[in-house]
């Protein structure tokens, strides 16, 4: 079992901004949401080697939200226990986790949208909105509102 599996089955997930697959792969985002929302992709990295050198780095999740996918699945959203963090994951039909992103200050996610072709709108309590592809999530395709 991979080491975000581990987290995940017991609510919780390290607080590094990125998206990590059930796989154990992980990469890194590079965000920024204040006064403007950027977010780009950094490198892969071991959650492993992050955990063992920051091993407090981790924070215990609530989800708000669980939205079923017609394709299959579900995506779950919610916050950190710092409040200022959020979350998506996506989870098979038998609840394995698929793949979850984690930002530090991104505010709570609270609500999403199914959009045609497996891509989904995902709205923050600060009021932006991302659009990912469930089948490629480290790609953000787009970011709506929150400019200056």
């Amino acid at each position: 079992m991979s080491k975000i599996n581990e987290l995940w089955d017991k609510e919780k997930l390290p607080t590094k901004d990125g998206i990590y697959f059930a796989n154990g792969e992980s990469f890194s985002f590079m965000a920024q949401f204040y006064p403007y929302v950027f977010i780009e992709k950094g490198e892969s990295f071991s959650l492993v080697d992050f955990l063992n050198q920051n091993p407090d780095d981790v924070t215990v999740i609530d989800i708000f939200k669980k939205i079923k996918i017609q394709t299959g699945g579900t995506c779950l959203l919610g916050e950190g226990s710092h409040g200022s963090e959020g979350f998506i994951a996506y989870i098979t039909s038998d609840e394995k986790l698929n793949w979850v992103i984690y930002f530090e200050e991104s505010n709570p996610f609270i609500n999403a949208v199914e959009l045609p072709n497996t891509f989904l709108e995902v709205e923050s309590s600060a009021n932006y909105k991302l659009i990912l592809d469930l089948k490629n999530p480290i790609n953000i395709v787009s970011i709506k509102g929150n400019e200056m």
